[in-house]
């Protein structure tokens, strides 16, 4: 029944245009508003200033000043992790288990109630960092008094720089990880040359050439990536697909298979200051709807309630917080990227300029985000959510120009909603291509990126047939098709990919590495979007292009680097090499009220997890209810 209603509200409101959308892609709707006798008159705005809205959100209040020691979080595990090992190939159910046992050199400065501009680093491991004159050597000093957690073979004993070392050495051996993102052994392009340790409390990093997002890729906890430090004794006497034993705040304290993970506090943590809980619960509840009965009986700390349910949860159990939250990140997520071979035996009609902006100027990226956040039902119901259109990247604070904007110049227009320019546009090309332009093979890989991300795809065809292309699905294989065949080609494909991927760092000069830099190489990210040079589509890449992150990636000014940001945003904008999807809108995060400073600050890069912003900063309340 809600996929047939809800089908029936996206036609209506996408009218000729738009596709469809099942239970979980879109917001509450038209059916609780009239349940709770929600009116439109109801005034939206910001909750930047914390106070609540209507009485359904509630104000952020830093409580850091009263945190206390003691107490549990629960949050679901939807599946097994396949094995501990971090350093590993990235496996999305292992990061946020990864990032509570291990920690990183330093970790990414957090906002405060407000997105991080992923631009500056704090300390963690190390105490201090210093970069050399010319920019290609970090020299970083390790915080002293920082012990190993107590467990055989490593037992307590006192970390140091040759941890450090013998992490990146091992790092560097494995086959299956995103080694070849950093390690310039492995690629020839990639930035980090030598990790050494002069001594036990210091180590210097040689970099190929200034680099000035490194301290961003030191912060990354995702499986994977070159963050997580282990200790000297992994491969050897210490098994790391099996256990875990790092420096971290929490220590694997039970593991059930398909039953739940616990975790319990390290009491020789060296931050007394950071990680109040005593017991971190993750039980396996990969079925949505138990999910979100434990949450609402009190069972689980917090859940990712579907937006159509948000505020039906929120009436069920009053007590339940809910906080406005933006999800910042470079990455803009679903791609439409553009092959340059021929397509039946025909040339590519994306080598045009042409057709790709036709492309970007049939987005309605408005209708978009209202559909799929459910931006007008959660404001009529006085819930604030602020839209952001995404250019080549996601939204970032301050890295990110708005189209809308004054700032954005006379590129802005190609993001700007217009069928009849497009038509045009596409007319032209088509008259210069001399012949009907082939029917596009449109590629994506709905088994594995999700449900939304099909509802996605199918929508921004749509936008494309709108202005007169024609174009056929094409379902891919993820291993036998899309990595091999796809993603890693450089744009050497026919027709469009939707492709999605995990960024090196969360830091916007790196996201224009791996996206659009043409000297990355295929196995450290670049994914043809920096355009086939002078329409030859040879994977030589646009110089422009290339010559703004060479420049950016030498620039450790940041308010400078942020300038040289814009420039490609307003330049990608004309040039389209990849159209990202529309944009995103604010979102909701659900907790329980005993979960203290839930949602005060951002984006810590210790807690992995999508809808967690700070485990490390967050306190049990015993005052506050933590059931119904």
């Amino acid at each position: 029944m809600h996929e047939r209603y809800w089908q029936s509200i996206l036609t209506k409101r996408i009218s000729r245009r738009r596709a469809l959308l099942a239970t979980g892609g879109a917001g509450l709707g038209t059916l609780f508003l009239a349940a709770c006798g929600g009116g439109s008159n109801v005034p939206a705005s910001s909750q930047g200033s914390g106070s609540a809205v209507s009485g359904l959100l509630t104000p952020f209040d830093d409580t850091s000043k009263q945190a206390k020691p003691g107490g549990s979080f629960a949050f679901p595990n939807s599946r097994d992790p396949l094995h501990f090992d971090g350093q590993a190939q990235g496996q999305v159910q292992l990061n946020f288990f990864n990032s509570l046992a291990y920690e990183a050199l330093v970790r990414n400065k957090m906002g405060v109630e407000q997105p991080s501009t992923w631009s500056d680093v704090e300390s963690q491991l190390a105490q201090t960092w210093e970069f050399s004159p010319a920019g290609d050597q970090v020299t970083f000093k390790l915080r002293q008094g920082v012990k190993w957690q107590d467990r055989p073979p490593v037992g307590a004993r006192d970390f140091d720089s040759s941890d450090v070392v013998a992490s990146w050495n091992r790092y560097v051996t494995l086959p299956a990880n995103n080694r070849a993102s950093n390690a310039n052994s492995v690629n020839p392009v990639a930035p980090i040359v030598s990790v050494t340790a002069p001594d036990a409390a210091t180590v210097v990093v040689k970099l190929k050439s200034p680099t000035s997002y490194i301290l961003q890729r030191f912060t990354s906890l995702t499986t994977g990536e070159v963050g997580s430090v282990y200790p000297r004794e992994t491969g050897d006497s210490f098994d790391p697909k099996t256990d875990q034993i790092g420096t971290g705040a929490y220590m694997l304290d039970k593991f059930e298979p398909s039953v739940s993970l616990r975790y319990r506090k390290n009491l020789g943590y060296w931050d007394k200051s950071a990680a109040y809980f005593d017991t971190i619960e993750a039980p396996n509840l990969p079925e949505y709807s138990a999910g979100l009965s434990q949450f609402k009986s009190g069972g689980l700390s917090t859940f990712a309630v579907k937006a159509l349910d948000e505020l039906a949860t929120k009436k069920d159990v009053p007590a339940l917080s809910l906080y406005n939250y933006t999800a910042a990140t470079n990455n803009p997520g679903a791609m439409m990227r553009f092959g340059w071979q021929p397509i039946d035996g025909k040339k590519s009609p994306f080598l045009d300029q042409r057709v790709r902006q036709a492309l970007s100027m049939s987005f309605d990226r408005d209708t978009y985000i209202d559909t799929f956040f459910d931006v007008s039902n959660f404001q009529s119901q006085g819930v604030p959510l602020k839209t952001y259109w995404f250019t080549a990247q996601g939204y970032v604070p301050q890295w990110s120009l708005d189209p809308k904007g004054k700032d954005f110049g006379e590129n802005s227009h190609y993001y700007q909603y217009n069928v009849a320019e497009a038509k045009k546009l596409l007319a032209a090309a088509q008259s210069a291509y001399g012949d009907d332009f082939p029917t596009i093979p449109s590629s994506r890989v709905n088994t594995v990126f999700g449900p939304t991300y099909a509802q996605q795809t199918d929508v921004m065809d749509q936008f494309a047939t709108e202005i007169g292309l024609k174009v056929r699905a094409n379902p891919l294989d993820y291993n036998r098709d899309y990595l091999t065949g796809y993603v890693t080609q450089q744009g050497q494909f026919s027709g469009m990919l939707y492709g999605i991927g995990a960024v090196s760092s969360a830091d916007v000069t790196d996201y224009y590495v791996w996206r659009f830099y043409s000297k990355s190489g295929v196995t450290s990210g670049a994914l043809g979007f920096g355009g086939p040079d002078g329409g030859a589509g040879d994977r030589s890449g646009d110089p422009a292009v290339d010559t703004m992150i060479e420049k950016a990636m030498a620039e450790f000014d940041a308010t400078k680097r942020m300038e040289i940001v814009h420039d490609l945003q307003r330049y990608l904008a004309k040039e389209a090499y990849g159209i990202a999807q529309p944009g995103m809108a604010d979102t909701l995060l659900m907790a329980w009220p005993a979960i203290s400073n839930w949602a005060t600050y951002w984006n810590d890069s210790r807690t992995v997890q999508i809808g967690i912003p700070s485990l490390y900063t967050c306190w049990y309340d015993d005052t506050k209810p933590h059931q119904p």
